[in-house]
């Protein structure tokens, strides 16, 4: 086993000799890179066959379980309960193969059985953030043309509220918060569609090449697009991910149980397929926490005794300030995979420091439309390359000009990088312009910096795009100025992302007031609170301007923006 340890304050990394070294991706002698690791062949297969593979080594295993339901399942019962639902999904509500069905669920023991039943019905799933105020629900709901809705039986009301407003009549079903709890009025019991038993023969023709996945992915230039993933492109992400350079812990054994604590949300592109799809094929045990809190992960890691954790850069922060958390409670994890945006090596070595022993510590890359591209691999740790990673099999880059993208760079070129592979995304959902703006000649644009160097190994360094990252959550700035324009005082808005030790990035408004009023900075933070999910609030403030800067076209000049803010901390 690989790992990372602290040692004498800096990042000394080890391995095995490793023999045949090379560089981790090769430079085509063309102007792009393309994975050093052998090419792997795709399953034609959908998402839930490919998972399910593996439950009959231990079906009586749990698979899941969440503290704040009391429920658990095994693989089994996974398996038989998603299968019950998807029959009774097009039997009894009459949905059919490419209807939408949306998730509004936390992190919850039903959410496999959720998803994998609506995909084994044919159903594209859809899923939304149950923190998401009332208008952005309605929003993705009409977006994606919804026909159902799963969400937990104490957001019903809320729910079924939003459908009443939106003139949306579809129906819902729901999650019990407590195993005793009574269905509401109105609703359908998930658990009953779950457990009728259905006639197993009784299937719909899926292809592989179907699409599984609506997530939606903010953008720069309006509100969010949905964006389709196939099956195909799942199992091709998970392939991609469990090849030897990537495998860092052992396979499930009967002395062996991989355990992780599911912090990330499901309704997340990260969470969804590299946790709860890509961790239930390897048979491990996902422990769900619905809502953080430290007393709850602190609870948890005692109880539970997790081997990996799956974090952002706020919760690695988290860990290694917090003098409540003890490096005894760590003492079982080997793996910690983190990604959405990076940490100096400042912050890593406290971190190694708080847990003070060897650990795999893996950085990841990807978007909501290439799912993972790149990690640190064995080899990059064995070789003590610090922030690097590897190009997953099947998996090409290009780094080119922000300016042209028919422009390649070379080694050490700092550029915009561009991704090809088995997991990038079919379309944005009814966006045709969109689609076609975001790829050329097959690349697909991903609107972050980064480059490559002599070695191959890949660093991502900035972000292109205007989209603000705050932890794994992405925010559009344009979403966030139109509704600031919108409170009585404020003329003309812009918002930019600013750096944010905690959170990554946070957004910050310019607001230019309307002539001769007072603008209350107080009373337009409440106003903004009140439009959207906590993530995408004003955390990085307010500040009062003249004007904004803008070119002959009206457009925002953001990085004056920046320069300006940067001159106010001096």
């Amino acid at each position: 086993m690989l790992s990372v340890i602290k040692k004498c304050g800096k990042i000394t990394c080890y391995a095995k000799k490793l023999k045949n070294y090379a560089a981790l991706i090769r430079r085509n002698k063309s102007d792009f890179l393309s994975s050093s690791y052998p090419t792997i062949e795709i399953p034609n297969v959908i998402v839930p066959e490919f998972v399910f593979e593996s439950f009959d080594k231990y079906p009586n295993k749990v698979a899941v379980e969440c503290d704040f339901t009391g429920k658990k399942y095994t693989f089994d019962e996974i398996r038989l309960k998603s299968r019950n639902l998807n029959t009774n999904l097009r039997k009894k509500l009459n949905l059919k193969k490419g209807d939408v069905i949306a998730i509004i669920l936390p992190n919850v023991a039903d959410y496999p059985i959720c998803v994998f039943g609506a995909l084994q019905a044919g159903l594209v799933v859809t899923t939304i953030n149950p923190s998401y105020k009332s208008g952005e629900i309605s929003r993705q709901l009409l977006d994606c043309n919804a026909k159902a809705i799963v969400t937990l039986s104490s957001l019903y009301n809320t729910v079924q509220e939003i459908l009443t407003d939106a003139k949306i009549s579809i129906p819902i079903l729901t999650v019990k918060t407590k195993i005793s709890s009574t269905t509401p009025s109105g609703a359908i019991d998930l658990n009953e569609f779950s457990q009728t038993k259905q006639d197993v023969s009784d299937t719909v023709e899926i292809h592989p090449k179907d699409v599984a996945l609506l997530l939606y992915s903010s953008g720069t230039t309006g509100l969010s697009k949905g964006v389709q993933h196939t099956h195909q492109s799942i199992v091709a992400n998970i392939c991609q991910t469990n090849t030897e350079e990537f495998k860092f812990y052992p396979d499930r054994s009967e002395t062996y149980e991989n355990k992780v604590l599911s912090i990330l949300p499901w309704f997340h592109i990260y969470g969804i397929v590299a946790i709860l799809f890509n961790q239930l094929r390897l048979l491990t045990k996902l422990i769900c926490i619905q809502k953080f809190t430290p007393e709850s992960f602190i609870d948890m890691l005692i109880k539970h005794k997790p081997t990996c954790l799956h974090l952002v850069p706020q919760l690695i922060l988290f860990i290694t300030n917090n003098p409540l958390i003890k490096s005894e409670f760590l003492q079982p994890v080997s793996t910690v995979i983190y990604g959405s945006a990076p940490l100096s090596e400042t912050n890593i070595n406290a971190f190694l420091n708080k847990i003070n022993r060897k650990i795999n510590l893996v950085n990841g890359y990807g978007l909501t439309e290439t799912i993972a591209v790149c990690y640190t691999s064995k080899t990059s740790i064995a070789k003590g390359y610090f922030g690097t990673m590897g190009l997953f099999a099947n998996t090409s880059l290009k780094i080119v000009s922000p300016e042209n993208c028919n422009l390649s760079l070379g080694v050490n070129q700092k550029g915009e990088i561009l991704v090809k592979g088995p997991q990038v995304m079919k379309c944005y959902h009814n966006r045709e312009t969109e689609t076609k703006n975001a790829f050329v000649d097959g690349w697909y644009i991903t609107g972050d910096l980064g480059y490559y160097d002599e070695k191959g190994f890949v660093y991502i360094t900035d972000r292109l795009k205007n989209i603000i990252k705050v932890n794994s959550f992405q925010v559009a700035p344009t979403e966030l100025e139109d509704i600031i324009r919108g409170f009585k005082d404020v003329e003309d808005t812009a918002v930019i992302g600013i750096p944010d030790e905690q959170y990554g990035e946070v957004p910050l408004a310019f607001v230019v007031p309307v002539p001769n009023k007072k603008l209350n900075i107080n009373d337009l933070q409440k106003y903004v609170s009140t439009k959207v999910v906590k993530y995408k609030q004003l955390k990085g403030g307010v500040i009062v301007v003249d004007s904004l800067p803008k070119n002959a076209t009206g457009k925002i000049l953001r990085n004056d923006l920046l320069i300006m803010y940067k001159n106010q901390m001096l």
